[in-house]
């Protein structure tokens, strides 16, 4: 495994417990408005970290799965779960893919 597998890998573990630390406390937050904007705004963020670290087709996938993808439902909070959710599974998929497949080319878009 090259160096550069390596730290996209630690840098995608980094993003994984992060998100399983603050994942408790959106969704206990009283205030399931803010609590939604905090984590839009932790998404926008590693979305762009995923650009600089691991590339752009990466960053593309991401965005798009990400920040263009919302869940509709009568309840805040559960919309907010099935987000964390899902973005807890592209983020272990994401690990999964690089270390099976190595990490893809800055130009090239990842396979899905």
């Amino acid at each position: 495994m090259s160096d550069q597998t390596k730290q996209a890998l630690e840098f995608i573990g980094k993003q994984i417990r992060e998100l399983k630390i603050i994942q408790p406390h959106l969704l206990e937050a009283v205030n399931a408005i803010l609590a939604k904007e905090q984590f839009y705004k932790w998404k926008k963020q590693v979305v762009a970290l995923v650009g600089e670290q691991l590339g752009d087709g990466y960053r593309k996938r991401l965005s798009k799965d990400w920040l263009e993808t919302a869940f509709a439902g009568a309840d805040m909070y559960d919309e907010l779960s099935d987000d964390i959710e899902m973005c807890l599974r592209h983020l272990y998929q994401l690990s999964q893919e690089i270390e099976t497949k190595g990490l893809q080319g800055q130009d090239k878009t990842p396979s899905t």
